[in-house]
């Protein structure tokens, strides 16, 4: 288990300047901006993650966890399948 946890927060870490590298390759103008915004981004939908399993727990338990994990996966691959066509 810790083990897989090391290996989320390794990827969880080296994401976040892959994508800024990213961001700044495929933005023409105002690229500090789109760094910005995604920063700005990133950290406020960080906050949502931290609170909204604790209230997945308290309103179903752990399989309201599990679900809302599912969910969010869901939604990732989702996204992926339609902005990497």
């Amino acid at each position: 288990m810790l083990f897989g946890l090391g290996l989320l927060a390794l990827g969880m870490f080296s994401t976040v300047p892959a994508v800024n590298l990213y961001l700044g390759e495929q933005a023409a103008t105002a690229k500090g901006t789109a760094a910005s915004l995604y920063l700005s981004l990133y950290y406020f939908d960080g906050s949502f993650g931290a609170v909204l399993p604790g209230l997945a727990l308290l309103w179903a338990g752990w399989p309201g966890v599990a679900l809302l994990c599912l969910g969010m996966v869901l939604i990732a691959l989702t996204s992926d399948a339609i902005l990497c066509r």
